[in-house]
């Protein structure tokens, strides 16, 4: 059906905004503090469900242009969500930050308290995300700590969404669980610290197209750079071997790496890169955690944004919206005109 106007409605902004308001689509959901997503899964443990904390912190201003990049922060064992939220917020200023906690304040890999099904749980935690208007669906990044690198190194294995973009696994590398027989691997049913290899017996394909960061340190007294047996009752791949493994599923075909890496500056630590940075090795000496150069070089790795306009978003907050419309409407003739309605019209929905 074609609409006519009156020749007079430009003249009179309250008709047009009324006629417009009928062809403005409603708008979607957006991530915010305050978002409640209620995760809930049943197992031996919680035969009648148990959900997960899960804490949340979104930048205010503009929105980037594409959406916020999430950051999924995992604590480490005895730590949970909130703590991780509070450690990394001055950080990863541009991220949108979703930290969940884990079971009996732990992550399932192996022996801990928590025997959860905590890889489905981030995988739905991500496609829940995936569908905020404010968030990018194709950046989500992973970052772990300890025993939550280890849970970041399972969903880089068992988790095939191509949205999730980056890995940074600080202080656990590969097990060899999940690296054994030349073959990333899965647990096939529960874990089992009792069971060979905890019960890593499924093969699996890393999916392509991933950036990883891995933050080992030769002094950590936890887990060892050298691969072993460690004090948690886990045998791990050495750290430099398990960085070249990764590197090769995302398309390196050299050998790894020899030397002591390139050392940054007058620090103590010292980078193995592999295509272009894509997948990096930190080796330091920071005991089991990380130092100032490490943390900069994380942050640098994930990629800040900064906010962008485009034309017809008159508010500024990355999207062309009802606040745009009604913003020249209210300002119609000065300083707002027939031509940045337009705009408004011609940019409706997310800058790109």
């Amino acid at each position: 059906m074609d609409l006519i106007y009156p020749d007079d409605m430009w003249k009179q902004p309250h008709l047009l905004l009324i006629s417009l308001l009928a062809f403005v689509p409603a708008q979607a959901q957006e991530l915010t503090d305050s978002t409640s997503i209620e995760i809930t899964r049943s197992w031996h443990q919680e035969p009648g469900g148990w959900t997960y904390p899960v804490s949340i912190r979104v930048p205010e201003g503009p929105v980037p242009q594409g959406g916020f990049p999430v950051c999924i922060l995992l604590h480490g064992n005895g730590g949970n969500g909130p703590g991780m939220l509070n450690g990394f917020a001055g950080a990863l200023q541009c991220h949108a930050l979703v930290a969940p906690s884990g079971y009996e304040a732990s992550w399932n890999i192996c022996g801990e308290n928590s025997d959860a099904p905590d890889v489905e749980m981030i995988g739905e935690l991500v496609d829940t995300l995936q569908v905020f208007t404010n968030v990018n669906p194709n950046m989500i990044r992973v970052l772990g700590f300890s025993n939550g690198s280890a849970l970041a190194n399972r969903v880089l294995i068992e988790n095939d969404d191509p949205g999730i973009e980056a890995i940074a696994a600080v202080v656990s590398q590969l097990t060899e669980g999940q690296f054994h027989e030349d073959t990333f691997h899965g647990p096939g049913g529960e874990t089992d610290p009792d069971l060979p290899l905890c019960g890593y017996d499924q093969p699996a394909t890393v999916t392509t197209g991933r950036r990883y960061l891995g933050i080992s340190n030769q002094d950590d007294p936890v887990i060892p750079y050298f691969g072993g047996e460690s004090i948690v009752g886990i045998s791990f791949v050495d750290a430099w071997s398990a960085a070249w493994e990764i590197a090769r599923t995302q398309g390196y075909a050299g050998p790894p790496l020899g030397g002591t890496g390139q050392q940054i500056g007058n620090t103590n630590v010292y980078v193995y890169a592999y295509l272009e940075g894509d997948v990096t090795l930190l080796r330091g000496y920071a005991g089991h955690g990380i130092n100032d150069t490490q943390r900069d070089y994380l942050v640098e790795f994930l990629r800040d944004c900064e906010p962008v306009e485009c034309d017809g978003d008159i508010t500024g907050d990355g999207e062309v919206n009802v606040d745009d419309l009604l913003a020249v409407i209210s300002g119609w003739g000065s300083p707002w005109g027939i031509d940045d309605l337009l705009l408004v019209i011609a940019g409706w929905g997310p800058c790109s």
